[in-house]
């Protein structure tokens, strides 16, 4: 207990929390596209990573769904998800949906300029597609899209495009804004266990209630058309490439930007960014009263100096008649 080291805080604050988001987003926003890109890809295997895990532990506990229920899988399944998301934060890779949170924010507090945000959201978009595909090909390489996680990648294939747009795009919304809460607790964290119990909490919670994430389904999706290429694994409710980009793709990825610019960008820059100096929020306030400005008393130095009386000239003497001045 002695001793005069200074203790150190676990986590920082969220305004710190939020300009360390404001930094990195700056910081990927003067990055080379070409970088922004391969990290992208990068972030795409590791989601593939995370999910082929939920998908062979939980398509091997079949025998224990039939006897305790469907939950116990999709416990399984959320449980493990969010290793993806510690690879990914940790190893400065890229997620669409974190750069939806990240690049606005920068550009919200005059960090940025808007267009390359918007560069940087399209290229990770393209990225985590094309590392979800890849990843997807080469587990089917690897013979690991066979039996039990075939089946259960078709079956949520078959769930997640027969919901309907409008399903997909809120639940879109509600997936992103808890990825961005685990950017944000992650960063706040300054150490490992925080990092991980920041991540794990909001990505569990988003697989186990149902919400779309863009680049998870980059990956499963893609998955799922590969099995159901397999003749032991087609189903006319199979979804194709086409099916799949529409009924999910493109709606799931319009929620997770409506979450991470609009609700955790423009959100937490009302909190503690430049939006809460907007003038829009002194609109419902009344001016106080100002007093009259009085005239000041004049001081003592200010005051005019008194009139002095007119002194007396001096008279000359008077010369004698006819005399002439001696000059």
């Amino acid at each position: 207990m002695g001793g005069g080291s200074k203790a150190m805080s676990l986590a920082v604050s969220p305004g710190a929390t939020y300009q360390a988001i404001v930094d990195k987003g700056e910081s990927l926003c003067t990055e080379s596209l070409v970088k922004i890109f391969a990290l992208s890809t990068f972030a795409g295997c590791f989601i593939g990573f995370g999910a082929l895990l939920s998908l062979t532990i939980g398509g091997s506990i079949l025998p224990a769904v039939a006897s305790h229920g469907s939950g116990l899988q999709t416990w399984v399944y959320a449980a493990l998800f969010p290793v993806n998301l510690l690879f990914i934060l940790l190893s400065g890779s890229i997620l669409y949906t974190g750069a939806t949170f990240t690049t606005p924010s920068a550009v919200i507090e005059g960090r940025a300029v808007w267009y390359r945000s918007v560069f940087v959201i399209c290229v990770s978009w393209a990225g985590n597609m094309v590392g979800g595909w890849g990843f997807a090909i080469f587990t089917d390489w690897c013979g690991l899209n066979d039996g039990a996680v075939a089946e259960y990648v078709v079956k949520i294939a078959i769930s997640k495009v027969s919901k309907g747009w409008g399903k997909i795009f809120l639940r879109g919304i509600g997936c992103n804004w808890l990825v961005c809460m685990a950017v944000f607790l992650c960063t706040m964290a300054q150490d490992m266990t925080g990092k991980y119990v920041g991540i794990f909490f909001p990505i569990s919670t988003f697989v186990a209630c149902g919400f779309e994430h863009y680049p998870a389904n980059a990956y499963a999706l893609p998955l799922a058309v590969l099995a159901l290429q397999k003749d032991e694994y087609n189903t006319p409710e199979g979804p194709g490439f086409g099916t799949m980009l529409w009924e999910n793709l493109i709606p799931c990825s319009l929620g997770n930007l409506v979450a991470g610019v609009i609700i955790m960008s423009m959100g937490n820059s009302f909190f503690f960014g430049k939006l809460k100096t907007c003038p829009c929020l002194a609109l419902g306030k009344k001016k106080e009263p100002t007093a009259e400005p009085t005239a000041a008393e004049p001081t003592p130095q200010q005051q005019a100096p008194p009139a002095q009386a007119p002194t007396a000239q001096p008279q000359l003497p008077a010369m004698p008649a006819g005399s002439q001045p001696d000059w």
